[in-house]
């Protein structure tokens, strides 16, 4: 018996041994430490515009390059000063002072600290006067450090020194034009006198309104929602003329399920004040639901996204097992099958939601997913909240579907905002499958970082636009070995796994552009020397006789060549290309209509992707599809990823500076936000005319607007520079003779370059009997001066417009730069 008990003994020691062993052994191999994201802890920093709230500021932790800080507007009181409140949250402020800037942030002008602050309700005031000497009708920068506990925090806002800008009367206009809609009452007519309902409006659907819907729509239909966080306008721009604000809020509201369901709402005004009254020029509004799975989201068919005014994104595993979608912030995966539902990250705090929660200049980009549910992706520009709280960059994340949990891999750090970051992170953003490299493209250049020890190389840089273009889905870049967007013969192809470079070429009188990829094949154009027009800077045309999508192997999948007509453009939206096609006339190329190609790997079955619904209270909404029949009622398992941090291993983090820009583009702001950029004046403001928005230089210089042109405007001749007076449109003697920056406008038309007219500067235009002057103009003619005559004289607007487009439409004028 004591021969049994010591045995006992024995293997229970022995047991107890190799339990302690082996978790010491696991311990090592597996300890990963749970990290939860803190809460936002930025204060929020409003302008006080007599009594109103304006212009909510959300903080940075580090100084950012200025260039890109375009957001808001404030216009300076008559004593030059700005009323500021700051919303502290649980931090203890300390100091504030303030910083006066050149538009390109080259020039300081002003450097303060400020001596008292005050205490207002939960707010820290403070009041930020400029007392330097600064012009009248000049943009400039004004940066706010907030110092909240031993933090410095930057804040961003333009300013601008003008009379006659009519601020209250918008801001009244806007807000009351918003409180009728949302409490479903126009009794005083505000709403039906200001839009312009007609029978093209899509009064089918909440996600987006816009002043031509009706004014039932306009009231949120049969949805009588509740304001959950009200609106705090934002000027965005601002003139004698015009004025153009957006407003953020959220509502609530019960849907047909009976759920009490939460929205993001964006609008947008455009206004003019004339004769004593606003006039309401152009308006939208978006609408986006937050995604709660704890409501009734599973239909028979897939999942219920709700009212979505985005072009939503999903990516699927090549099983169709796995279906991952971002919305409002969050990143999703849903499991068919198991019926899991796990929120795999997310910017939305926990508990009540303030403004910091619905800042949207952040996006959440899936790169890949594979059979087992892994998934990885990236969040790029602002971050809202967590260890890299008031930063822009882009963090790379892997999710692992096995432990539900996200690791941060890399950070790159960036002094460019989110407007500029984004567009650049579209075009490449890719991590390599054995997560030792991300390749990114910013600001014309291709970098390589390797994380595992932190070094960054810059493969190339200065590249031109439109001579490259990236798949960060497929893992492939592609760029003009001669990089000119024109003349270029040899288009290589980097396969970002293997590093291997393909190149193709064409014919010696043949030239080729890049057009996009369909996830890892390349699509590109070939054109014939001989057709290419770039007579005219800025309406340049590349007439591709053939398109050809080929891999990275180098060989051609498909080739496209259209009969009668021309490629000059197209683009790609998951797996359909669309082409922009011309025909070629005796007065030149005019267009014609569009093609498209699917690839032969797109997803045809109508099982998959995104459709639509429709309801009683919410009209349409989302759904995406996820190809299996799902029982009615049917309720997800709900999980929530954590965060974790391998032991011993530290995330990658690098930072870029900000790159001077060599090249000149010009930049395009409608509807409140950067629309687009070009590489010639007269491409941004045909674009800008376009979308009522202004265009501005690399410096930030405001080079054209919508709408802000006097009545009527003559010049003195008298004034005028020699060389403008002979008529002579060569841009290289213009430009030496006259010392200034000279603009092509080809391409535009009349009532557009009458702007610059209207500031002061006359404009050169082609006729079919020569050169004319434009000197002037009012509202029906236009004045005219002929080169060596003294006399000016009048012209109808209408012929003028009829003869200067029979010639073309090209103007030339010119504008001061700021200097360097």
């Amino acid at each position: 018996m004591k021969k049994i008990l010591i045995r006992i003994v024995v293997l229970v020691l022995v047991f107890a041994a190799a339990v302690f062993g082996t978790s010491k052994i696991l311990g090592k191999k597996m300890a990963d430490t749970s990290e939860v994201m803190a809460q936002a802890t930025f204060p929020l920093v409003y302008v006080d515009l007599n009594g109103k709230q304006i212009n909510c500021m959300h903080g940075y932790a580090q100084e950012m390059d200025v260039i890109a800080m375009r957001d808001t507007l404030t216009p300076l009181s008559n004593d030059k000063t700005v009323n500021i409140q700051i919303q502290p949250f649980e931090n203890q402020i300390s100091s504030v002072s303030y910083e006066v800037l050149s538009a390109d942030g080259s020039k300081s002008l002003e450097n303060t600290l400020v001596t008292t602050l005050g205490n207002q309700d939960d707010y820290v005031t403070a009041e930020l006067k400029v007392n330097n000497k600064i012009l009248i009708n000049t943009e400039y920068i004004m940066k706010i450090k907030v110092t909240a506990g031993v933090r410095d925090i930057y804040y961003y806002t333009r300013i601008i020194n003008q009379a006659n800008l009519n601020t209250e009367n918008y801001l009244n206009f806007a807000t009351g034009f918003y409180e009728r809609c949302l409490n479903g009452n126009d009794e005083d007519g505000m709403i039906s006198q200001t839009i312009e309902p007609n029978e093209d409006a899509d009064n089918t659907t909440l996600a987006h309104m816009d002043i031509h819907s009706s004014g039932a729509q306009l009231m949120w239909g049969k949805l009588t929602p509740q304001a959950y966080l009200k609106p705090i306008p934002s000027i965005k721009e601002l003139n004698e003329n015009t004025a153009t604000l957006e407003m953020d809020y959220v509502i609530t509201a019960t849907g047909d399920t009976e759920d009490m369901e939460m929205y993001h709402v964006t609008e947008y005004y455009r206004m003019r004040y004339a004769e004593s009254q606003v006039m309401l020029l152009d308006f939208e509004r978006d609408t986006n639901e937050i995604f709660d799975p704890e409501n009734s989201i599973l239909v028979t068919n897939g999942i219920r996204l709700g009212i979505n005014s985005r072009d939503l994104t999903y990516k699927s595993d090549t099983d169709k097992k796995y279906f991952a979608f971002a919305q409002q912030g969050s990143l999703w995966l849903y499991e068919t099958g198991t019926k899991k539902l796990t929120q795999v990250f997310s910017f939305l705090q926990n508990g009540k939601l303030d403004a910091r929660d619905i800042y949207d200049e952040n996006n959440i980009r899936i790169i890949n997913i594979d059979s087992s549910g892994n998934m990885t992706f990236l969040l790029c520009g602002y971050m809202n909240r967590g260890k890299h709280e008031g930063e822009c960059g882009v963090a790379v994340y892997t999710y692992d579907a096995a432990t539900t949990s996200i690791t941060e891999r890399l950070y790159v750090e960036t002094q460019e905002a989110f407007s500029l970051l984004d567009k650049d992170v579209e075009n490449l953003g890719y991590m390599s499958a054995d997560r030792t490299h991300f390749y990114l493209t910013l600001e014309g250049s291709f970098y390589d970082i390797n994380i595992t020890d932190n070094s960054v190389t810059e493969q190339f840089s200065n590249l031109s636009s439109g001579c490259y273009v990236g798949s960060s889905t497929g893992g492939k870049f592609a760029w003009l070995q001669e990089n000119e967007k024109y003349d270029s013969s040899t288009l290589n192809l980097r396969d970002l796994e293997t590093g291997n470079d393909t190149a193709f070429t064409c014919d010696s009188d043949e030239r080729l552009q890049p057009i996009g990829f369909i996830d890892s094949d390349l699509v590109y154009g070939v054109a014939k020397g001989s057709d290419i027009d770039t007579e005219d800077k800025g309406s340049e045309v590349f007439p591709m006789y053939k398109v050809l999508i080929v891999n990275s192997a180098g060989e051609t999948l498909k080739t496209y060549e259209p009969d009668g007509c021309y490629v000059i453009g197209g683009s790609v939206n998951d797996k359909l290309l669309t082409l922009d096609r011309v025909k070629k006339t005796k007065r030149g190329y005019t267009e014609t209509s569009q093609d498209h190609i699917v690839n032969s790997s797109a997803d045809d079955e109508a099982a998959y992707g995104f459709a639509y619904a429709e309801s009683d209270k919410k009209q349409t909404e989302t759904i995406l599809k996820t190809g299996e029949t799902i029982e009615e009622g049917t309720t997800p398992q709900i999980l929530y990823a954590k965060q974790v941090k391998a032991e011993g291993e530290e995330v990658a983090e690098v930072s870029i500076p900000a790159q001077k820009q060599t090249e000149e583009l010009y930049y395009v702001y409608a509807k409140g936000h950067l629309d687009s950029m070009y590489t010639t004046i007269s491409e941004a403001v045909q674009r800008a005319d376009d979308q009522l928005g202004v265009v501005v230089n690399n410096k930030q210089q405001l080079i054209w607007e919508r709408g802000n042109k006097q009545t009527t405007c003559k010049l003195d001749i008298s004034t005028f520079p020699d060389v403008i007076l002979s008529g002579k449109m060569n841009i290289k003697k213009l430009s030496k003779n006259l010392g200034k920056q000279v603009l092509d406008l080809t391409g535009c038309t009349l009532d557009s370059v009458l702007y610059y007219v209207s500031e002061g500067t006359p404009v050169l235009a082609k006729t079919a009997d020569g050169v004319v002057i434009i000197a002037g103009y009012d509202q029906y003619n236009t004045i005219l001066l002929k080169p060596g005559e003294a006399e000016t004289y009048y012209y109808g607007l209408e012929e003028s417009a009829d003869m200067f487009e029979a010639a073309g439409n090209q103007f030339i004028t010119y504008f001061d730069p700021l200097e360097e």
